[in-house]
């Protein structure tokens, strides 16, 4: 049986969400970005009457995370790590590590970033002369470190998984063709892993909002066999601390269960398989929200999905 292209109707308003990103300014195909104070102990080196383009700073600093500052666009953006042209910079900033976000320790060797800083004239000697600028001092920066750690020390053992999960009644499963309609209808998208994704597309890209898997064996979808497949559950999930807005997203993927619900019947249950109450989920997401923010941070920001 063949899959059809779109869902027997259409109720993507369901996933019309608005979140909040901040505008990302763009001048001759170039966007502005900005080096992360928050993950990094940040050096600025100025150049003294020359400027340099991206193969002359990544030859000069080969390993290194870098930004430059753009001269007749005056604003910062990743030096080699873009698709648009060429830039030329009059003033760099170099990201040193801090943080160690595989084994979640302090990575920070202020004897060594002094060392670093003290060479950097020297290889940039062919060029000209530079002024070396940390943007803060050593203690200030393992401050930050710090600050990580206990922060991820908080929330490493935390579950920020939120999951809502669409039990079919007992003796009956779900028939794969019905599953594919009801995910087109929504507007959502089989793909990464062999399962379905809802998409926000903004002016800035796109984010993900929430998945839908299933607990039935092998876990995915197989599109070759789907439509005469059929499955115990759907299991509706979001990462909430990876997430912007995550109350908004969890509203959304709620009421995308409750459609499903409607068109496949079945259940709504929590992870303990108890009937499911959207305040529940709310409530903590909010604990969650206010964990985060009691340490400067929010949920989907940059420094967050560095670290989870």
């Amino acid at each position: 049986m063949n899959l059809p292209e779109h869902g027997s109707e259409d109720v993507s308003s369901i996933l019309a969400v608005e979140l909040e990103h901040e505008p990302v300014k763009t001048a001759k195909g170039i966007h502005q970005v900005e080096p992360d104070a928050n993950i990094y102990w940040l050096i600025d080196v100025e150049f003294s009457g020359f400027t340099l383009s991206d193969e002359d700073i990544l030859q000069l600093l080969k390993g290194y995370i870098v930004y430059g500052h753009v001269h007749d666009l005056q604003m910062w953006t990743s030096v080699g790590r873009r698709s648009a042209g060429e830039c030329h910079f009059d003033k760099i900033c170099i990201c040193m590590d801090i943080f160690d976000n595989v084994e979640m320790q302090v990575h920070l060797d202020e004897v060594k970033v002094a060392d670093f800083m003290n060479t950097l004239p020297v290889r940039f000697q062919e060029k000209g002369t530079i002024h070396v600028l940390p943007r803060e001092e050593a203690a200030r920066a393992r401050a930050k470190a710090e600050k990580l750690k206990a922060f991820t020390d908080q929330e490493g053992e935390r579950e920020h998984a939120v999951m809502l999960r669409l039990v079919a009644d007992q003796g009956q499963a779900y028939r794969g063709a019905d599953i594919w309609d009801v995910m087109l209808s929504l507007g959502m998208e089989w793909g990464d892993m062999d399962i379905f994704h809802a998409h926000h597309h903004g002016s800035v890209g796109y984010d993900e909002l929430f998945s839908v898997h299933t607990g039935t064996e092998p876990g995915f979808f197989w599109l070759s066999t789907l439509a005469e497949d059929g499955f115990a559950d759907l299991i509706f999930s979001m990462d909430g601390v990876r997430t912007v807005q995550p109350q908004t997203v969890f509203e959304a993927m709620w009421k995308s269960a409750e459609y499903a619900r409607t068109r496949l019947g079945g259940t709504l249950v929590n992870e303990q398989g108890l009937p499911a109450v959207p305040e529940d989920y709310l409530r903590q997401i909010q604990e969650m929200e206010d964990r985060l923010r009691e340490f400067g941070f929010k949920a989907g920001e940059d420094v967050v999905l560095f670290l989870f």
